[in-house]
């Protein structure tokens, strides 16, 4: 299986939630984890949200980033060029995505065109994961 986390799934990894350790168990018997280059823009966003809300202490949020920083090369990540963003508006008109959700869609549906059947999408947000469903993308589910 090749696997394609978007952020919802990803954050799982670097702070406790819900699901996280079912999440861990998909990337690690997973080929292949592929992200979207925005995907480190959206951790660093989500990380630092939930250092602001107590979620994680300073402390914690600091370590999962150090560890997000030196575990970041095990993921191959989807470049963003001026193709992707343009399908991923088209994508955000289809759906009524948010503009990163479209991103992570059309990056998602990059690499199902790659991967093909073997693709799997983790991502924990169901208007996502409809979308994705109605592009024959088949979404994990814990």
């Amino acid at each position: 299986m090749i696997l394609f986390c978007d952020t919802s799934a990803l954050v799982k990894l670097y702070a406790q939630e819900l699901d996280s350790d079912w999440t861990r168990r998909q990337v690690e018997t997973a080929a292949r984890c592929l992200v979207s280059e925005i995907t480190w823009a959206e951790m660093c966003a989500a990380l630092a949200t939930k250092g602001r809300t107590r979620q994680v202490s300073p402390g914690g949020v600091a370590a999962a980033l150090a560890r997000l920083r030196s575990e970041w090369d095990i993921y191959t990540g989807l470049a963003v060029d001026v193709a992707l963003i343009g399908h991923a508006g088209e994508l955000a008109l289809r759906f009524g995505l948010r503009a990163y959700d479209s991103i992570q869609l059309a990056s998602a549906h990059k690499a199902a065109t790659i991967a093909g059947a073997a693709l799997r999408l983790c991502c924990f947000d169901k208007q996502l994961n409809a979308a994705a469903q109605a592009l024959g993308i088949t979404p994990l589910q814990p």
